[in-house]
């Protein structure tokens, strides 16, 4: 076995079409998602509110020193904030990274490294990666984790546990992760026969299944006969349409209502299974059953703070480690998502929290209006308090005192 390694030459490199359609060959990964369980509604709207959560969250290298965190210069920043690689955005390598973590329980980061610095990042297919522990030293040192990649076109490639930036989801031993789906087969398989039994009832028009009942001799072949007959009468196509009976048949229909079965109950609470497995709210979903205009704020920042909070802080944790140098880490730098983009939707809590920050003298008014991308304007570049009216933070007490500068008695 080898140790890939994959060289970047700085001149610029042409592709083919054959290798343009090569690279974007990506049966094996369609091929899987086929086979999950994205055809259950409710599965798939939590998917897409937790990959859309995870791919507008602009991630960015801070550096950390006397005055704070600050922004830094770093080249992993293009790649975070732009495209990855030639060929995905920013937004849709996040978004598909994230479907692999839930979808399949890991998502897999390989990076080209040319020069001292990480050039492009690839999202791997998960169903292709082997966690290995060598146990025995092999490769290297003993009890090393490697990642085993059977690549459809290269054969096998060997990535060292520092090579990969991998992001797990319900993690139960620290190495591997496991999807939601193998928590949720009964739930999901149950949303599946519900929607199977709605599809077969639109199919037939909505009509309940008829006993037929005949008075002559019946063997089998006729009673293949009546069925089909009478089964080429129903359907969506001959809703509302005259059915003629012969005098010597008795057709009688059964009533199978969804309601009386509770079904719309029992499908609601699938629902909800879903959703919670998901960390997903019930608004998200438009079931406003137990959701009023006041508490859905509350909701969407319960969202942030019991769900997304917690993955956030891993993919931070697992960029940092895997994307940045010893050098960088130990200089106080570090990759941080930046949380507020689930507040920017909501105008009125943002000025909220902006003015309680401002009169409470911790954020200037100039680092408001940056985070809202306005101009800069001279004097807002101070803290202030305000206690009814707003004064600059150094002439505070000057209120208190006589004009020329002395105190009252």
């Amino acid at each position: 076995m080898k140790l890939f390694k994959r060289q970047i030459k700085n001149e610029a490199q042409t592709y083919t079409i054959q290798q343009l359609n090569e690279y974007f060959d990506n049966s094996e990964i369609l091929s899987a998602i086929g086979k999950s369980n994205l055809t259950a509604a409710t599965y798939y709207a939590c998917m897409l509110i937790r990959c859309n959560a995870i791919a507008k969250i602009p991630f960015k290298v801070y550096k950390q020193d006397g005055d704070g965190a600050k922004s830094a210069q770093h080249s992993i920043n293009e790649l975070l904030k732009f495209r990855p690689n030639p060929f995905t955005s920013a937004h849709d390598f996040l978004w598909a990274t994230e479907f692999q973590r839930l979808e399949y329980g890991n998502a897999f980061w390989a990076y080209d490294f040319f020069g001292g610095k990480i050039t492009a990042l690839y999202l791997l297919n998960s169903t292709a990666v082997e966690i290995v522990i060598d146990n025995s030293g092999l490769l290297d040192k003993p009890n090393s984790v490697y990642y085993l990649y059977n690549d459809s076109k290269k054969g096998q490639l060997i990535y060292p546990a520092n090579r990969i930036v991998h992001f797990k989801n319900f993690s139960m031993n620290g190495l591997k992760g496991t999807p939601i789906k193998k928590y949720l087969y009964d739930v999901i398989t149950q949303e599946k026969y519900a929607q199977k039994v709605v599809n077969e009832k639109y199919s037939k028009g909505l009509q309940d299944p008829i006993i037929v009942t005949y008075t002559g001799d019946l063997n089998e072949a006729r009673s293949q006969a009546i069925k089909k007959k009478f089964a080429n009468l129903g359907g969506a196509e001959n809703a509302g349409k005259v059915v003629p009976i012969p005098t010597d048949f008795d057709v009688k229909q059964l009533e199978t209502k969804l309601v009386n079965s509770q079904f719309f109950q029992l499908n609601g609470l699938t629902t909800r299974h879903i959703a919670n497995s998901f960390g997903v709210k019930s608004f998200q979903l438009n079931d406003m059953e137990k959701s009023t205009y006041s508490n859905i704020e509350q909701q969407n920042r319960a969202f942030y703070s019991d769900t997304m909070q917690n993955v956030l802080t891993a993919y931070e944790q697992e960029m940092t480690y895997k994307l940045l140098s010893t050098v960088d880490r130990n200089g106080g730098i570090f990759i941080k998502g930046n949380a507020d983009v689930f507040l920017r939707s909501d105008i009125e809590t943002r000025y909220r929290a902006y003015q309680t920050g401002i009169n409470g003298g911790f954020l200037q008014i100039a680092e408001a209006r940056k985070k809202e991308d306005l101009p800069f304007v001279p004097g807002t570049d101070r803290l202030i308090i305000g206690n009814g009216a707003s004064i600059p933070l150094e002439d505070l007490g000057k209120q208190y005192t006589a004009k020329g500068g002395e105190n009252n008695e």
